[in-house]
């Protein structure tokens, strides 16, 4: 499809942050919409993700003294700065992005053919997002404008009296919302607002796109099991040295500072490329993970995986595996992690709600669209 011959989609999701899940579901999203259109992404960095910010954080620390914060600070910079180049690069190359300045003010200068999105990802977090951001809930966008919600998330069951204050005035000038967890819907609800539940991008997307965008990353010539730990965790790794041990497989774990060594008896991956981060679920035998984005590459490569609960934001992952019916592969409640990897997965019936879950994607976006608008109707 030539993108010139469609109307824009001006999608406001999270791609300032260093991580595999923010970047591909991004990718997963303009995979999506260009049947709808052209999607331009908004190039935006929350405050507290620009050096900056990051910078605020670390001195911002009053557990240690300033000597401490500055020896801190020097010592991560080199990290930081190959971290966002790494995800920074693969988002200047994946996607067309468009300046922010719009969308941080009432500046005007917004294309009212357009049609303007929000998701995936966590977006409405306001916890994380240090309160309402202007960007993810399209607050300088007229209300007369076209605005739809694909997949956004609270990353929470719930909000406070406070928060939905302030949050459904915004929410209330969409055209269509849908958010990424059924818990998300009855927080809707509860605003007196409509909402559909439908699954993360990387779940809706065409099913080829991810061998796709790792077939340049050569298979790896043995299994293992893969370790993508989002949160300090010694039983999660004590675990996958066992489960390898017993397998005769290795094991190997994601990290993500190249000054630390990967813990005992696991091969570190440091930084890989997004891409080759993808061929890492595709060629592994076992996954353990704490990671949404984790879990869902784990269903999409077909990959029997061992999910253990983040300190926060557990709800998505319960939710997530409550739509495919295997709640009973968290390593919570008492379950043996074990038992769950000897566990036997219906690879069939995971297809058949990944083909069901598609199909429910696009009859939302069919209705949030309607018509795409041609180039030479809308004086462009």
């Amino acid at each position: 499809m030539n993108p010139a011959l469609k109307q824009d989609i001006y999608v406001s999701t999270i791609i300032d942050s260093h991580n595999y899940g923010t970047v591909l579901q991004a990718v997963a999203t303009r995979d999506v919409f260009e049947h709808y259109g052209h999607p331009v992404f908004i190039d935006y960095c929350r405050p507290h993700w620009t050096t900056k910010g990051w910078i605020k954080s670390y001195m911002g620390n009053t557990n240690q003294n300033v000597p401490e914060r500055l020896a801190r600070l020097v010592a991560n910079a080199p990290v930081r700065h190959k971290s966002s180049t790494l995800f920074r690069s693969f988002v200047e190359r994946e996607l067309d992005l468009c300046s922010s300045a719009p969308y941080l003010a009432h500046g005007g200068g917004l294309d009212s053919n357009a049609v303007y999105c929000v998701g995936s990802d966590q977006t409405w977090n306001i916890e994380c997002n240090y309160g309402i951001d202007p960007v993810y809930f399209l607050k300088n966008v007229p209300g007369n404008y076209k605005k739809i919600a694909f997949s956004a998330s609270f990353g929470r069951p719930d909000l406070s009296a406070e928060e939905i204050a302030l949050t459904k005035p915004l929410l209330s000038q969409f055209d269509a919302i849908s958010v990424r967890e059924s818990s998300s819907v009855a927080i809707l609800e509860g605003m007196g607002i409509g909402g559909t539940a439908l699954k993360d991008p990387v779940l809706l997307c065409r099913p080829e796109l991810w061998r796709e965008l790792a077939a340049g990353v050569p298979a790896a010539a043995d299994g293992y099991v893969l370790v993508y730990m989002l949160n300090d965790n010694p039983d999660m790794c004590a675990f996958a040295r066992n489960l390898a041990e017993r397998e005769g497989l290795s094991a190997r774990i994601v990290t993500f500072n190249p000054l630390k060594r990967a813990p005992r008896g696991l091969e570190g991956v440091c930084l890989p490329k997004p891409e080759e981060w993808v061929a890492l679920f595709r060629d592994a035998s076992y996954v353990v993970t704490d990671s949404f984005h984790g879990t869902c590459f784990s269903l999409l490569f077909e990959r029997p995986m061992v999910v253990f609960d983040p300190p926060k934001f557990s709800v998505r992952l319960k939710d997530v595996l409550g739509d495919f019916a295997l709640a009973d592969r968290r390593a919570a409640d008492g379950r043996n992690p074990m038992d769950i990897a000897d566990a036997t997965i219906d690879w069939s019936a995971v297809r058949a709600c990944k083909e069901r879950f598609a199909k429910e994607a696009r009859t939302f976006l069919d209705n949030a669209f309607g018509t795409c608008v041609e180039v030479g109707q809308n004086g462009r």
